[in-house]
């Protein structure tokens, strides 16, 4: 009888079929003595990409790391050439002396400016960002760069940090350099006006009187203490300068008190100081403040303290307390027959910030025959006095001074005002 055979597709399933015959696997053939080579090439694409990805890794860590210590280091040096330049601009206003001293506090934090590996940059003012045009601000830009390491497999070119600061200068105020009248104005005709007879203005500091504008007078017997003119002086024979009055163009035309004293600095300085506990805010609401003209008109009542008042302020024939007063107001005041009248904080006696609209209108009003002891102050807007017998132991700074009374005497106490010094602040 005939064996049976099995078929040759069952033969080569079967289990004791010949290794070197080939096999399908996945709809294709392969030998299986290829199949180890095949896994051998894709450990090594795998270790090659694990390979990128650990360079990468390292390239974050030291490269990444390398750069954050210079971006520190470089902030550093950039703080301490900002505030040595803007140091500098403080006490000196020389563009040559800024510079130096910014870049010789970079070059002592390790970036000399060699145009190599670090660039340092010192505006004066800045040429961006805060204080764009304003003197009294310094910027300074360090720019520093390192080689690259592991990650220079992805970016070759050298590593790179920028810091920028920007400092701004609070000047030094000396009292002892403050004239007795300043007229700020530098488009009004007339800074300061002496159409009066018979006064004095008298001082230890030279000038008695500084105008950013013309010095006018058409008095008689008048004398004061020297003067300094921006544009020009132009009067009588009768009123007699000693030493003579000089123009100098290249004159500083800042308002000496604007940093230390403008109304908002000086409410934010005095308001709550535990030396000084009387004050008293006015505003609508407040006794004698009429909300129809916004004038508060305290006559008859006696004022002693510290008032900030929301408006103008119109004074007759008020007494005072024994500790006197001072009057910070938003818009003009007006005093009329005032009796001694003393400062009660800060020196001062009133600061009025009234804008005027014109040349000619006043912030500061006084009439009347008086002793004041304190200063004046008028920022934006003039200050007349046209009363007659005053004795001012203080002085006046405003965009305009006109004195129209007659028989007054000024004479400028420095110690009235506390000295500040400079003072540097770091904004960016």
């Amino acid at each position: 009888m005939r064996s049976h055979s099995a078929k040759p597709s069952e033969k080569l399933n079967s289990v004791g079929a010949n290794p070197l015959q080939k096999t399908q696997f996945a709809g294709r053939l392969f030998h299986p003595r290829f199949a180890s080579d095949l896994q051998s090439g894709q450990a090594i694409v795998l270790m090659a990409l694990m390979m990128l990805g650990l360079m990468a890794i390292l390239g974050l860590s030291i490269d990444g790391g390398g750069l954050f210590f210079l971006n520190r280091d470089t902030q550093n040096a950039t703080d301490a050439a900002v505030i040595a330049a803007t140091y500098a601009r403080c006490t000196s206003n020389d563009p040559a002396v800024v510079e130096f001293a910014g870049y010789q506090a970079a070059a002592r934090n390790g970036f000399d400016n060699n145009t190599t590996s670090n660039w340092v940059v010192v505006n004066n003012p800045p040429d961006s960002g805060t204080g764009v045009g304003e003197s009294e601000y310094v910027e300074v830009t360090i720019t520093a760069a390192k080689p690259s390491y592991f990650i220079q497999l992805v970016f070759p070119e050298p590593l790179r940090v920028t810091s920028r600061a920007v400092g701004r200068c609070s000047p030094p105020f000396n009292p002892a350099t403050l004239p007795a009248l300043y007229g700020l104005t530098t488009t009004c005709p007339t800074g300061v006006s002496l159409s009066g007879s018979n006064f004095r203005v008298e001082s230890s500091v030279y000038p008695t009187i500084r105008s950013n504008y013309d010095i006018s007078g058409t008095g008689g017997g008048n004398v004061v203490g020297g003067a300094v003119a921006r544009h020009g002086i132009d009067i009588s024979t009768q009123v007699t300068f000693t030493p003579p009055g000089v123009i100098d163009p290249n004159m500083n035309t800042d308002d000496p008190l604007s940093e230390h004293f403008s109304p908002s600095a000086f409410i934010d300085r005095y308001w709550n100081d535990p030396n000084f506990p009387i004050h008293t805010e006015i505003g609508p609401g407040s006794p004698d403040f009429n909300v129809n003209n916004n004038t508060w008109r305290p006559n008859g009542r006696t004022l002693e303290g510290l008032y900030y008042v929301h408006g103008d302020v119109a004074i007759n024939n008020a007494t005072y307390g024994t500790h006197g007063v001072t009057i910070v107001a938003d818009g003009a005041v007006d005093f009329a027959s005032a009796a001694n009248v003393y400062n009660y904080v800060g020196g001062f006696l009133v600061i009025a910030n009234k804008t005027a609209d014109n040349c000619g209108d006043d912030a500061v009003h006084i009439s009347g025959s008086a002793q004041w002891y304190g200063m004046i102050y008028a920022p934006n807007a003039g200050a007349t006095i046209s009363g007659s017998n005053q004795n001012v132991i203080g002085g006046f700074v405003a965009q305009t001074i006109e004195f129209s009374g007659s028989r007054t005497r000024i004479v400028y106490d420095p110690d009235l005002l506390d000295p500040f010094p400079a003072n540097v602040t770091v904004s960016e």
